[in-house]
Order: structure tokens, then sequence, then C-alpha cells
């Protein structure tokens, strides 16, 4: 199978094959997650050298029958740039893990592409980055079909009441309980994605519940760099 047209893409990782070229995942806009072979893309000479970066939108075109295709030719915008070693980077390596786990190989999400195209360029123009990474969590959930009930608590099936309070059982929804300080205003709030007046620790915790059970209990390895990297600035702050 050929595609001479050109695809706009993300990459989402990349890894060494052989001596020269590399075996990219990309985010297609036309074919959702693909795997290719980019011939000689480490040599400085490679028409691919300097253009496969993450978190900036490339388009490509690729041959090929098998479900590892051939890369033949990659664009770019280089006036777009990211910040190489910053809490925003890592927040970014984080998404990119997301969509590498809970992407199906070959599936359309053009609506995903859209979301995480207008998550990036939300992030370049300095917008709050926990809360829109929490709405990017939330909306990518939705979309790839482990979206939250926020409307009714799950025994039941009652209307999430403004002035009571609510505990979050990951595959389940939200359960009234009185020992719980999360309140049915908070989850009214995510719903309609007035998430600025949620607590942090609240939409932290139900996004980070929901994707974990999304994984399987797999853990990330992009969290695992947070918690070292955390650990290096405190060492560095007691010396």
């Amino acid at each position: 199978m050929t595609n001479n047209d050109w695809d706009e893409c993300f990459l989402l990782h990349h890894r060494p094959h052989g001596e020269t070229s590399l075996i990219v995942d990309v985010f297609t806009k036309k074919n959702g997650k693909m795997s290719f072979i980019a011939k000689g893309a480490k040599k400085p000479k490679s028409k691919f050298f300097g253009y496969l970066t993450p978190f900036t939108k490339l388009k490509i075109t690729y041959t090929g029958r098998s479900e590892l295709k051939t890369l033949t030719n990659i664009d770019r915008d280089f006036s777009e740039s990211t910040n190489s070693l910053s809490k925003t980077s890592y927040s970014l390596l984080y998404i990119n893990e997301l969509l590498i786990r809970l992407l199906p190989k070959d599936a359309v999400h053009e609506d995903l592409f859209q979301l995480y195209e207008s998550f990036l360029e939300k992030i370049h123009s300095g917008e709050n980055i926990e809360l829109t990474l929490r709405s990017f969590e939330l909306d990518m959930l939705e979309m790839l079909g482990y979206g939250l009930d926020f409307e009714n608590e799950i025994d039941k099936n009652q209307s999430i009441d403004v002035n009571k309070n609510y505990s979050f059982i990951p595959e389940r929804g939200f359960r009234e309980s009185k020992n719980s300080n999360f309140s049915g205003k908070d989850i009214i709030n995510i719903r309609m994605r007035n998430l600025s007046e949620v607590s942090k620790k609240h939409l932290k915790h139900i996004t980070q519940e929901a994707i974990h059970f999304c994984l399987d209990g797999r853990n990330l390895s992009s969290r695992e760099i947070f918690r070292r990297i955390k650990q290096w600035f405190l060492v560095l702050e007691q010396t």
C-alpha cells in the first residue's frame, strides 16, 4: 500500500533500529497511531535528521503494506520550539506516554488529534499547565470511551446534588459519602469544565485514579521520571 498524500502527525516516541535508523510511533490525523521506520534518520545528511522532534506538528508521507510502514518524506515548521528541561516538557512526555498506552493502532481519532493539537497550543501560549493538563485528561478519557459519569451517583442513580458530598470509585463513578469532603458542586464544576473552581488536589486524584484503572494498574515511566527529578531538586536544595 502506498500513501503519497501528506498526513499531519505528532511524534509520540522513537527508538533506535540498527546503526542509523529509527522506529517512530506517531499520532496521525488521518489514521491514528502508526509506526514507521525512518531509514538512516540518525545520519546528519539524512532528510529526516533534525525533523523528528516531539510536541511539534509534522507532515509526512509513507509507504508499506505491513504494520511497520516506511517513512518517505517529512516536513515541519522550525519556528515552533519547546524547552528541553521544564515541568511543561515532562507533562508533555506524560501525555505522549498516555497516548502510546491507550490508543489502538490504526484507529482514526481525528477529534482526539485536534484536542492534542489544541492542548499543545495552549501549553505553548503559557496557559495554566495544571488546569490545561487536567482538562485534556478528562476530554481524552471521554473520547476513548473511558468517560466518567458526572451526572448521577452510582447507587441510587440520582442526580448529583450540589449540597451533598461524594467519594470517587474509579471503575464506576461517584458515591454519596458523608465522610468525603468532595462536594456535588465540585463534580458539577468538573462536568461543566469550570476547573479553576475545583481543588487541584481533588482534580488530580480523580484523573489519576481513572487513568490508573484504564491502564490496568500499569505504571507510567514518565511518573518515575517526575519522581526522580523531584528528589534530585530536593537534594540540591539541602546542599
